[in-house]
């Protein structure tokens, strides 16, 4: 019984530090208004190599604002506007937001050193008031 309580303690324990470590999209201002200038940072991720952003909640390519590798955009997708620009850490900038801005967006990394590399997500709900 013994054992068993401490296996689900350690599982536990690794659970809540994987949850630690995950990533997070901290859009500024927290809530833009209309023509306001957001940015949506990644918080816990070190040295992005390959970033990928887009409009709704998965990986689609229709969807794809833009893939940036080593810290410039490669790639536009349809998701892509003239609005959209990329900031310090694989950040995306949206100038003069407007309401048909708000919504879902979806990021993904390849990140870390080259022997310890791993992709991670994160979604993010932005919300834009008048």
């Amino acid at each position: 019984m013994a054992v068993l309580l401490r296996a689900l303690t350690l599982a536990a324990l690794v659970s809540c530090l994987q949850l630690a470590d995950a990533i997070q999209i901290v859009p500024t201002p927290s809530t833009p208004r209309v023509g306001q200038t957001v940015t949506l940072s990644v918080q816990g991720i070190r040295d992005p190599t390959i970033c990928f952003w887009f409009r709704g909640n998965r990986f689609d390519k229709g969807q794809m604002i833009f893939q940036i590798e080593a810290g410039r955009v490669v790639s536009k997708g349809g998701g892509s506007t003239d609005r959209h620009s990329l900031g310090r850490d694989c950040a995306l900038v949206i100038q003069g937001v407007q309401s048909s801005d708000a919504g879902e967006y979806y990021f993904i990394a390849l990140h870390g050193r080259r022997s310890g590399q791993r992709w991670e997500d994160a979604l993010t709900r932005l919300q834009v008031s008048n």
